[in-house]
């Protein structure tokens, strides 16, 4: 076996190769954006490069095969709030064999290790943790846009190397027309007998304010919860620019009670399915086939990519105002199918509202988590659903 640090475009070339490999029997695999995956590791791009660092590998049989890939990354910033010093691996693909999974994982482990690591999660992804998260144990069916799809034997590499179920990621789905909306707009005649409610849309030429009140909202949703950072209106104003070419307006939106952000919703149309023709590589010449595809296609599913409520609103009618608005007949008729944003199953806030949604488990991502130094111990997070 060789190992190969990917350090120029020839490496990784070979390093978006691997998945090909390993997934060329598979229909419902969909090949990552190539751009997608080397933002994670560029400093340009990647805040998480401010306070740290990350590598990637390939793996080589003794006939010179790709056979694997890994990435391994330590936030150190993050680290600061955590009881031990975590590190990360991700981007993890391999062929059905054992001995070379577990060589893919000591090589990131030993090189978390000099870097102080007493703690690996994975698989994961070096920064935001809405996107290529988690491993795959419930739903094979094609993924959502940076969405994590492995293979099923993947989950015998963590567990056989000493990999515990550490945190339980839900993506919960449904058909938009069970959608109780009659009873939202029952509960919101009376919430506006006491408070002037207000919902918007995005509109991008109030974009300042807008991040400035989805900050607000956000950080103080998730301020309560571990892995916590905050984040800043800059942030945002990068997110919803990049998303623009494929945004609808209609279902992202802001919940204001009395002039106050209180909520907000937002979801994208998944763009996975138009996007498999690329097969990972979206150059110049493919854009007008992707663009006749998004003309031509009329519905889509619906995924979360965020959703959060102020604490002081949680229990005043803040949930029901932004369903209320997301399920109008326009939506319900061009996104027939709703996946709401992921949400860990200890969550139980969220949990509890997604429920009153008619909406099922339909995807389950499992982050694992191994001790590196003897004494650490692993506690795992509440798991509410079977897989």
């Amino acid at each position: 076996m060789k190992f190969i640090e990917v350090t120029t475009p020839q490496h990784w070339q070979q390093f978006h190769a691997v998945p090909h490999i390993v997934y060329k029997n598979d229909p419902n695999w969909i090949a990552p954006l190539q751009g997608d995956v080397e933002s994670v590791f560029s400093p340009k791009l990647n805040e998480a490069f401010n306070n740290g660092e990350a590598i990637c590998f390939i793996l080589q049989d003794d006939d010179g095969k790709f056979i694997g890939r890994i990435a391994a990354f330590i936030d150190y910033a993050r680290n600061e709030i955590q009881k031990y010093p975590i590190g990360g691996i991700g981007f993890f693909e391999c062929i059905h064999h054992q001995e070379y999974a577990f060589a893919l994982f000591e090589k990131a482990a030993d090189w978390l290790k000099t870097k102080g690591a007493e703690v690996i999660d994975g698989p994961i992804n070096f920064g935001e943790r809405d996107k290529f998260w988690g491993l795959l144990v419930k739903g094979f069916e094609a993924p959502f846009y940076q969405e994590n799809y492995q293979p099923k034997y993947y989950r015998e590499f963590f567990e056989n190397w000493g990999f515990i179920p550490f945190e339980q990621i839900i993506t919960f789905m449904g058909r938009s027309e069970n959608i109780p909306v009659e009873r939202m707009k029952s509960v919101m005649k009376r919430v506006r007998r006491n408070h002037k409610v207000e919902t918007k849309s995005l509109d991008y030429s109030q974009l300042p304010k807008t991040a400035d009140d989805f900050c607000e909202v956000y950080n103080a949703a998730f301020s309560k919860y571990g892995h916590f950072k905050p984040i800043t209106p800059s942030q945002i104003i990068k997110l919803l620019t990049e998303a623009k070419p494929v945004a609808d307006p209609y279902i992202m939106n802001i919940t204001y009670f009395d002039g106050q952000p209180a909520g907000f919703c937002a979801l994208l149309p998944d763009i996975n399915e138009l996007i498999r023709f690329a097969k990972g590589k979206l150059t110049w010449w493919k854009l007008p086939v992707l663009l006749w595809k998004r003309y031509r296609t009329k519905q889509y599913v619906a995924k979360g990519i965020g959703f959060g409520i102020h604490p002081e609103f949680q229990k005043k009618g803040a949930y029901p105002a932004i369903i209320e608005y997301i399920a109008n007949e326009r939506n319900i008729q061009r996104y027939p199918i709703m996946a709401l944003t992921t949400v860990r199953a200890h969550n139980n806030d969220v949990i509890s509202v997604y429920k009153k949604l008619g909406v099922g488990v339909g995807r389950i991502h499992v982050a694992y988590r191994k001790a590196l130094k003897d004494g650490v111990p692993i506690e795992p997070f509440k798991f509410t659903e079977a897989y």
